[in-house]
């Protein structure tokens, strides 16, 4: 579970292992909120008070960025997290 807020994800970092099927249930709990991960494809919009299933395989091993895709306020550039995929 990962609440989404201005303007934190909470928890950060998220660690999984390679080959783990990931599950993220995404809540926004004030503004709407995205949540974009770029190195493997998903960017989801989070809309307040409900919960945004985003799913995928740690298909490879690395520290990503992920990060906030929309515009959420004066912070929205400081928005942002790490997954970290371990080998």
């Amino acid at each position: 579970s990962v609440t989404a807020r201005q303007w934190e994800f909470d928890p950060n970092p998220i660690t999984v292992n390679k080959g783990d099927k990931v599950k993220l249930s995404i809540k926004s709990v004030d503004v709407v909120h995205g949540f974009s991960l770029p190195d493997f494809g998903i960017n989801k919009e989070l809309e307040p008070g409900k919960i945004t299933t985003i799913e995928f395989t740690a298909d490879k091993s690395g520290t990503f960025n992920f990060f906030c895709s929309v515009y959420c306020g004066s912070g929205h550039g400081d928005m942002k997290g790490t997954l970290i995929v371990n080998e």
